[in-house]
């Protein structure tokens, strides 16, 4: 079975990305909304639920095309001699570490704006909701403190496991986001 991931995570990368975080990105999220609501129910109607996993599926997308080209780039780096040899090591720390600063400097804040629009979009669509952007510094915040460290690991494992990593990952956001959202409403 995992010599089968491996090899659809090598020969069907797009689409792999895309159903990785369809699933785990959409597990997330309800369980975030569980977290946050304090509620035990189902927080989606079934075609809210569909919009929001091909939301996280486009995301998957995007995340990859974005590991792909900042992995590249650093690697153009290193051998057009911007960036010392360390750094030019694939999966050792000091790539990682520069990989996963600079993704997330220059495409997190695009990638999470990105996402909060898709939600926007779905929630005036189907709700009728306004627009809203509260918590996006608290999402923003955690391209710092959390995403640089985890995707230093990351960018240690090998290319085939990156984006399952991250999905899985994105898992662990709804969870802290869950968290925090429920946290601070509870202090207000």
């Amino acid at each position: 079975m995992w010599d089968t991931y491996l090899r659809i995570s090598t020969e069907h990368a797009f689409i792999a990305a895309f159903i990785q975080f369809l699933l785990l990105g959409s597990v997330g999220e309800i369980l975030a909304t569980m977290l946050r609501t304090g509620s035990r129910s189902f927080p989606f109607s079934p075609l809210k639920l569909i919009f929001k996993a091909l939301g996280w599926g486009g995301l998957g997308l995007y995340i990859k095309v974005m590991f792909l080209m900042v992995t590249m780039g650093v690697a153009g780096l290193v051998a057009a001699g911007y960036l010392p040899q360390a750094v030019g090591t694939a999966g050792s720390f000091f790539s990682a570490l520069t990989i996963s600063v600079l993704l997330n400097a220059m495409f997190g804040p695009s990638m999470m704006l990105a996402h909060r629009l898709t939600d926007n979009a779905i929630d005036r669509l189907l709700d009728g909701s306004k627009p809203s952007f509260a918590g996006l510094d608290r999402s923003l915040w955690t391209l710092i403190w959390l995403w640089i460290p985890l995707h230093t690991f990351t960018f240690t494992q090998a290319k085939e496991l990156r984006i399952g990593i991250a999905a899985l990952l994105s898992l662990l956001l709804g969870v802290v986001m869950g968290a925090f959202g429920r946290r601070a409403s509870a202090t207000s």
